[in-house]
């Protein structure tokens, strides 16, 4: 791991130096990919443990999925402002993100899943396109930092009841003890990863964030910073599983109603980013409605949400910015007619759309499947609200496709011939999202 880490800061300073490096970059984080992949012991618990890093079945995939977000967006990364900057920033955002999934202490963990804000903060201040981004980094900053400190607290806390910071200590501690904390401040503690997930009625800053942040802002956002507030919280319902035991309705019918009211809301937009963004709050109300059942079926539903999501949304904004680039807006009344357009992207629209309404093959249709079979085995009158939740989920996916794709066209529009590096980006997204469904062994918990 060492060594591993000894390649990564060679290459990110070569790119620094050297702007050519950028796709010798690229290609050794194709290889790391390939590398962790094939590294993985499926049948152990904790592997490459040193210096407190250590890699387990949680954040296996999540280290994947990193890497080869981070990867893509390297590669997109042409012609903007301060573009070694940038490509830096990447890098550094990458490391502690490895930190984070890799961590085996609960101060290390806190310290850099707080100092990832910073970074994000940066990224949409910086190469932000709309002239409110302040204001939305204002909504992004508060919202994190305000449940922040109670987070600490509570972790000092709990280092201090059990002398030791090692997470897997901790279960064993808790497990030992049989610990029950007081209710309102285990509620205050855990709205920090509520946030970050982002649950219903505390989704407002992710709209902001994401219309106001570059492409490759809302793809990071979409597909790895939300991941990180589900992470967060399967390790604490590991250590509190009492505490999310009293809960668990409460949260799973809030999440479950909250998903139903955001997936109406969404056949309303005319703006296809904030309808993206829209159906991230819905797909992880669901995993977060998965992960209260406490069936190990559910926790592995919620777990392939999570790399299927992240996937798939990250494809559709990249998708949204295709289209941006082509009309200059986002509104979905300008962006009509596109099969006339531009017929060769249409079927990806379609393979991205349909991902997102979990058709098969995609991972999406599995995890959706998991994550129904444990609802419907926890209270069985769920079904009805799983039904309209699948029915709106399905329509909305339909009606961004439908519309963007069919309609009357905008003679004023000039198209120019689509980048082959947008195909090679897209396809690689979808490819990925519908192979990993071949060997469900890695999500196995």
């Amino acid at each position: 791991m060492l060594f591993f880490f000894f390649f990564f800061f060679f290459f990110f300073l070569m790119s620094y130096l050297y702007k050519g490096m950028k796709i010798i970059l690229s290609s050794f984080l194709m290889f790391m990919n390939i590398y962790i992949l094939f590294k993985y012991d499926f049948f152990v618990e904790w592997i490459n443990m040193e210096f407190m890093f250590g890699m387990n079945i949680y954040s296996y995939m999540l280290l994947f999925l990193s890497n080869m977000i981070i990867n893509y967006i390297i590669m997109i990364l042409n012609f903007i402002l301060f573009e070694n900057m940038c490509v830096i920033l990447f890098m550094i955002l990458l490391l502690i993100l490895f930190m984070i999934f890799m961590s085996l202490d609960l101060m290390n963990f806190y310290f850099y899943y707080e100092i990832s804000l910073i970074l994000t903060f940066m990224i949409i201040m910086y190469w932000g396109l709309g002239s409110m981004r302040l204001m939305s980094n204002y909504y992004f900053m508060f919202y994190m930092l305000f449940f922040s400190l109670p987070l600490l607290m509570f972790i000092f806390y709990m280092i201090m009841f059990f002398n030791v910071s090692i997470f897997f200590m901790m279960e064993m501690m808790f497990n030992i003890y049989n610990l029950n904390f007081n209710m309102f401040m285990f509620m205050y503690m855990m709205l920090s990863f509520f946030i970050k997930i982002p649950m219903y009625m505390f989704h407002g800053w992710l709209l902001k964030a994401h219309v106001e942040a570059p492409v490759f802002g809302s793809m990071i956002l979409a597909s790895i910073l939300l991941k990180m507030g589900t992470y967060g919280l399967l390790r604490f319902m590991y250590m509190m599983y009492m505490n999310f035991m009293n809960l668990k309705f409460m949260l799973m019918i809030f999440s479950l109603m909250g998903s139903i009211i955001i997936s109406i809301n969404c056949i309303r937009q005319i703006d296809m980013k904030v309808l993206v963004a829209y159906s991230s709050v819905v797909h992880m109300g669901m995993l977060l409605c998965g992960m209260m059942t406490f069936l190990n079926l559910g926790l592995m539903g919620s777990y392939m949400m999570m790399i299927s999501h992240g996937i798939c949304s990250s494809g559709l904004f990249y998708l949204v910015n295709v289209c941006y680039k082509e009309s200059n807006s986002r509104l979905m009344i300008l962006n009509k007619g596109f099969m006339m357009f531009m017929p060769s992207m249409t079927l990806i629209w379609f393979m991205l759309c349909s991902s997102n309404m979990s058709a098969p093959i995609s991972l999406n249709l599995i995890s959706e499947v998991f994550l129904l079979m444990s609802l419907v085995n926890i209270n069985k009158y769920l079904i009805l609200l799983l039904m309209i939740l699948c029915f709106f989920s399905f329509l909305y996916s339909l009606y961004l496709f439908s519309y963007v794709q069919h309609g009357e066209m905008n003679f004023y529009m000039i198209i120019n011939s689509n980048n082959l590096l947008d195909f090679f980006i897209l396809l690689m997204h979808w490819i990925i999202l519908n192979i990993l469904f071949l060997n469900l062994l890695m999500f196995n918990f």
